[in-house]
């Protein structure tokens, strides 16, 4: 008869510990009760690792329960008890939530720092899973500074990590951070189905924080779309799963968006309950940029029902918020510090993608590559017709200006108007009015060469760089276009229905900017509409 071994004396509170992490996200305060006893039993019997493991987990549970203020102290006493010999991943795991707890406080260089300490771990560690993290949290940051360019560009990074990993979790984080960049690009037929689909991933009941976060979205979404009763029920089916699990900074938003939403229906009574109760919320657990928010809305609101004094009070509030998240702002020397390192870090995930493992972690189903390609686009697309939008103008033209000076190349542009397109509107509707837009678009599209670009100025106008065009070939081209918009079968569309289009044509002289070039096509697109519409002008000379 053999004798059993003696039992792994780690093993019960490595059980321990995993139990308290798969209840991290259904019942977060258990996950909290059962943290702190774990690490107060390691540290007991004597092993750090699982000590800081446990405080790790500590301050992540009080991270959404409490808030940063109360998260920090748990996850720096986590640091301190962390052993030297302890893994990259463990290692990368805290310098990420300590950037999380930092960034919610807004004490945003340490928090870069931090992130960037995280992804330098996660690369030493090769988990991808956290580089995707990692990428996540550097874009929120600059989603705080309103810089949705660069988050959009880190978080498209994050999505490349995540769809190539099997953790369905980390593919639905992922889609709703760039769902709520493509929100602030105002790119809502992206982003609602990009959070629909984030919602099926969802593992339920687990996450209905993330539920919940998705609800938020789509309330937002459909307040701007002024879908006031859809975006009503979203904003509350995500309070009541906030409200349920305790989640103080989810309650907040909620709120918040509540309170802009019923404003705008002249229910100032409720509005003043939610930003009341939202102001309540954010002061359990402190958080400088909610803050600022909600006294923002409540100063408006009294403002507008003429109570001065209160108005004033919740003015100065806002400052008074604005001032302390001043203070905590990156200083230059640390950004460029954690910037250098950041360079550094990306020049290492560079190297791997040479690697097999990479190599594989970048293969994709055509499905998720192209979903990818769209969004890289998005920001720079127009949702209806998928043409270039006026942010890719305003970035761009300056440069193909430049290009064509340095070479001495000709340069022209067309600003297109579709004639009595209000008209079209009224007459026949909004859909068919889109219809004439995208149809149109293609059209034009049809007619160009290659380095060429139309792009959706704005409305029913259009602007189109001719490279490497001189005057002639423009208004060849231009005429070419004006006949084939007034020639098409719009009947199609609607019965009766007739298109037609006014241009204005320039051409790059020495010494141009590009305010210049779009100046004088403008005067020549008012001199055609002025003119009887359906021409092309330019210079006062009269086409078509």
């Amino acid at each position: 008869m053999n004798a059993a071994g003696p039992a792994d004396p780690r093993q019960p509170l490595e059980q321990a510990l995993g139990d308290a992490k798969a209840m991290f996200a259904p019942k977060c305060e258990v996950c909290l009760t059962l943290a702190i006893q774990v690490a107060q039993r390691a540290a007991q019997a004597g092993y750090p690792d699982l000590e800081a493991a446990a405080r790790l987990l500590w301050g992540r549970a009080l991270l959404v329960l409490s808030g940063a203020d109360a998260a920090l102290p748990a996850l720096r006493r986590a640091r301190r008890t962390l052993p030297a010999d302890a893994t990259p991943r463990l290692r990368a795991e805290l310098a990420l939530t300590l950037a999380q707890a930092h960034a919610a406080a807004g004490r945003n260089s340490q928090a870069l720092l931090h992130w960037v300490q995280g992804l330098e771990q996660a690369l030493e560690a090769g988990a991808p899973a956290l580089y995707a993290e990692a990428y996540l949290a550097l874009g929120n940051l600059y989603v705080a500074h309103n810089d949705l360019e660069y988050a959009f560009h880190y978080h498209v990074q994050a999505a490349e990590f995540a769809a190539a990993q099997p953790d369905t979790d980390l593919r639905a984080k992922a889609a709703i951070h760039l769902a709520a960049d493509l929100i602030g690009l105002a790119r809502y037929d992206l982003a609602e189905p990009l959070l629909h689909g984030a919602e099926r991933d969802l593992q339920l009941p687990l996450r209905r924080d993330w539920q919940a976060e998705i609800y938020n979205y789509l309330g937002t979404i459909h307040a701007r779309q002024g879908h006031t009763l859809r975006a009503q029920d979203f904003l509350e089916r995500a309070y009541a799963i906030n409200l349920e699990a305790g989640f103080l900074w989810g309650q907040t938003v909620n709120q918040l968006g509540l309170g802009r939403l019923v404003r705008t229906l002249g229910q100032d009574q409720q509005a003043e309950a939610h930003l009341t109760r939202a102001l309540e919320t954010v002061a359990k657990f402190g958080a400088p940029h909610l803050s600022q928010q909600i006294h923002e809305e409540l100063s408006q609101l009294y403002e507008q029902r003429g109570d001065f004094a209160a108005a004033l009070h919740h003015h100065i509030a806002f400052h008074e918020h604005h001032q302390a998240i001043a203070q905590k702002a990156m200083s230059s020397s640390a950004n460029k510090l954690a910037a250098r390192r950041l360079a550094a870090a990306e020049i290492k995930l560079k190297l791997l993608s040479s690697e097999i493992e990479l190599t594989q972690l970048r293969q994709q189903t055509s499905e998720r590559a192209t979903r990818l390609q769209q969004l890289e686009d998005a920001a720079y697309r127009d949702g209806l017709t998928a043409v270039f939008n006026r942010r890719a103008l305003d970035e761009r033209l300056s440069g193909i200006v430049a290009q064509a000076h340095q070479h001495g190349r000709p340069l022209s542009l067309l600003i297109l108007d579709f004639d009595h397109f209000k008209a079209i509107n009224d007459g026949y509707s909004h859909q068919v009015g889109d219809q004439v837009l995208q149809e149109g678009a293609r059209l034009i599209q049809s007619t160009l060469r290659d380095g060429d670009a139309l792009f959706r100025y704005g409305g029913e106008e259009f602007t189109l760089v001719l490279g490497d065009t001189a005057l002639p070939g423009a208004l060849r081209l231009a005429e070419r276009i004006r006949v084939q918009i007034e020639g098409w079968h719009w009947s199609d569309i609607a019965p009766g229905l007739g298109v037609t289009i006014s241009i204005g044509c320039s051409t790059l002289a020495a010494g141009d900017a590009p305010a210049a070039l779009l100046r004088a096509a403008d005067l020549a697109l008012y001199e055609a509409k002025r003119a009887g519409r359906n021409r092309v002008m330019t210079s006062g000379a009269r086409h078509g």
